[in-house]
C-alpha cells in the first residue's frame, strides 16, 4: 500500500521509493529523502485531512512532516509487526 492509503496512527515501515536513477532525482523524490523517507524507516500517519485526505501528517524520524496525496502516492509502505 501507499502512504494515503496507510491506516492512521499505525506503526510503518517504507518498503520502496522509487528512484530512477540514483544521479538524476526529481525535486519530489529529493524532498522526501532529505525529509527521511528512505527504505526501511518507521513512519505513522497522524492525521488526514477530512474531505480530500489532502494533506496528509507523517510523524518520520520524531518530527511531522506535511506530504501532498502525490508525494504520498510515490511511497510504498507495510504495517511494521
Amino acid at each position: 500500500m501507499t502512504i494515503n492509503q496507510a491506516p492512521m496512527n499505525t506503526r510503518l515501515i517504507v518498503r520502496s521509493f522509487p528512484i530512477h536513477d540514483v544521479r538524476e532525482f526529481s525535486d519530489i523524490e529529493s524532498r522526501l529523502m532529505h525529509l527521511g523517507f528512505m527504505d526501511g524507516e518507521f513512519i505513522r500517519v497522524t492525521r488526514k485531512a477530512p474531505l480530500f485526505k489532502e494533506p496528509l501528517l507523517v510523524e518520520v524520524r520524531g518530527r511531522s512532516v506535511a506530504l501532498s496525496f502525490d508525494e504520498a502516492q510515490l511511497i510504498t509502505v507495510e504495517v511494521a509487526g
